[in-house]
């Protein structure tokens, strides 16, 4: 046979397209029974069993991030970008490990169980979060921590700077209706939740001022016996600043709220002992519960300062708490405790709503807080004051006008901030949940090292 002959005979005899296919069919049939006993084959690469098992996987992951995404609605613990963030993330999971189980290949079908384990890891983190947040913000309001004596002058609290003026009261919680009540500890704290800046300004309980109600001379700390409401109007006309708020407590608060935060860490210039109940404290940090941290605040007589040095160790027993309450740990699993804590001990105009937006937006920031602090200077020296006999002079404390008009200006400066702090603010605002979070777990506001003058900021 020629060549031409042979040519045209394998043309004549090629397969027709019916023949390959069938072929085709044959091929992949052998294919899938030389797969084993899987029983897979081309058309159906699973079992039903198993097909039915990844569906009913992928429901139950639709159903958790369903949940996740109710609970982030309702609850509303974490700022607008980082919400629109875990929200992608938890829609690019969810996609990722449906369309990985639906692949033919046994690998790529195994590889969708990465997204699956991330996705149930960040629901399970996320949900235990929400539901921490939403148990302790129900307990603020459960707490019995309630607004109450003078009306607030209130503020958009996390929106707006405001001024909250402490009076802590001179009796434990079993004295009270024995003794009249002093204003010993007396202080203005200056928010700016914009800034993230507070201010602790100081008066020394014995400053000479003009009571507002009788226009007499007399100490600051007298005016606690006439009530809260002349120790603020007093201030408030005497500085000239408007005090929005008040927190009024006495000893027994104070000692179980540090209880209810696990203690302090609380930085001592000297070291000493307490003339009052024999407490020792180093020169350094000192980690302290309630009582003894409030007997760090009373001592007066150790120190060649006194009644200075005793407002000093107020102001850094106040930063400590301050910076504890703030971290996220003390928030979420303390914060209930410490209102309860709080409860009869102390009252407040603050109401619970304020507290609660406080404590969301420091949950969904994470945010540090640059915490300054000041004192009113002055002198001691002897005059007749309103509230005992004019038969004699006493000590009191007379504040210098220089002293005076620098704490009202530094206390203006964290109220109304100038364009370059509110940039900063804005720049620092952008930043993300995470980014604030690492910030925090690398160290910041560990207490460990030693504050700028002895812990005395802002003179």
């Amino acid at each position: 046979m020629t060549l031409k002959e042979e040519i045209k005979d394998i043309y004549d005899n090629r397969p027709t397209p019916e023949e390959r296919k069938k072929e085709k069919l044959e091929a992949g049939q052998s294919s899938a029974y030389k797969r084993g006993r899987r029983g897979l084959t081309a058309e159906d690469p699973l079992r039903p069993a198993a097909r039915r098992a990844y569906m009913i996987l992928t429901l139950l992951l639709a159903l958790a991030a369903a949940a996740f995404f109710v609970m982030l609605i309702v609850i509303n613990p974490l700022p607008a970008d980082l919400t629109i963030v875990v929200s992608i993330l938890i829609l690019g999971l969810l996609t990722a490990s449906a369309l990985l189980f639906r692949k033919r290949r046994k690998w790529k079908r195994i590889a969708g169980f990465v997204p699956a384990l991330t996705l149930v890891l960040i629901v399970a983190l996320g949900m235990n979060f929400m539901v921490n947040t939403y148990a302790m913000l129900n307990r603020i309001v459960d707490s019995g921590v309630s607004a109450t004596g003078p009306a607030a002058k209130t503020v958009d609290v996390v929106n707006e700077p405001f001024n909250i003026y402490i009076t802590g009261i001179d009796q434990w919680a079993y004295e009270k209706g024995m003794d009249l009540e002093r204003s010993d500890v007396n202080m203005i704290i200056t928010v700016n939740p914009v800034t993230k800046k507070v201010l602790i300004t100081s008066i020394p309980r014995d400053t000479y001022v003009e009571l507002y109600t009788a226009r007499q001379m007399d100490k600051l700390t007298h005016t606690g016996v006439y009530g809260v409401d002349e120790t603020l109007n007093t201030v408030e006309k005497w500085l000239g600043v408007k005090l929005n708020y008040y927190v009024k407590m006495n000893f027994t608060g104070a000692r179980d709220i540090i209880n209810a935060m696990d203690g302090i860490e609380v930085y001592s210039p000297v070291a000493f002992e307490s003339s009052l109940a024999g407490y020792e404290y180093q020169k350094g940090w000192n980690f302290m519960y309630g009582k003894k941290a409030l007997y760090f605040a009373r001592e007066r007589h150790a120190f060649e300062g006194m009644d200075s040095v005793r407002v000093e160790n107020q102001q850094r027993v106040v930063e400590a708490i301050i910076k504890k309450m703030t971290s996220s740990r003390v928030l979420l699993t303390k914060y209930g405790d410490i209102m309860d804590a709080a409860g009869e001990q102390m009252s407040t105009n603050i109401s619970t709503d304020e507290m609660t937006a406080l404590a969301k937006m420091q949950i969904s920031e994470l945010a540090s807080w640059d915490v300054e602090m000041q004192k009113i200077e002055g002198k001691y020296d002897q005059d007749y004051v309103a509230s005992l006999t004019q038969s004699r002079k006493f000590d009191v404390y007379r504040p210098d006008p220089a002293s005076v008009r620098s704490c009202v200006d530094n206390i203006d400066s964290v109220m109304n901030p100038s364009l370059s702090e509110l940039s900063e603010a804005r720049k620092n605002a952008s930043k993300s949940f995470f980014v604030n979070a690492v910030k925090r777990l690398a160290g910041g506001g560990s207490g460990e090292e030693e504050p700028e003058n002895g812990g005395q900021e802002g003179e």
